[in-house]
């Protein structure tokens, strides 16, 4: 029986080849695998001023994500401040409303350009020493 490692060369091209097939594969699989194609609707937890602490989260409101300093394990950041629930005016240089207004557009800039380490800004540092 003619086994494949006995083989002349075309065999040798032949074998090579399903092994590169076969890593192609792999990293394809490993590519689509990476990311999040989840709904983007966003995450609704009322009125946050109203919280015990106000911004700043207390183990009592947050007990399965206190002392965690991965927020985004739990919190998708495509889906984090993207609607203002607190009742104090978006800012809008557009309508004149540029003071005592939240301006969401940059707080999402800023989940975006610093990720987790930007949550502590606004919300405590969630129970992790520094």
């Amino acid at each position: 029986m003619n086994r494949c490692w006995e083989r002349p060369r075309p065999c040798r091209i032949l074998f090579g080849a399903s092994q590169g097939v076969l890593a192609l594969c792999l990293i394809v699989s490993l590519v689509a695998g990476c990311g999040d194609d989840g709904s983007e609707d966003t995450e609704d937890y009322g009125n946050i001023l109203n919280s015990p602490a106000g911004l700043i989260l207390v183990e009592e409101e947050h007990p399965s994500g206190w002392m965690r300093p991965d927020c985004s394990a739990c919190h998708e950041p495509r889906n984090s401040h993207r609607e203002n629930r607190t009742g104090i005016p978006e800012c809008d240089a557009a309508s004149g409303v540029t003071t005592a207004c939240i301006d969401l557009a940059a707080i999402r800039q800023i989940v975006v350009e610093q990720g987790d380490a930007g949550c502590v800004q606004c919300h405590g540092n969630n129970g992790v020493e520094p």
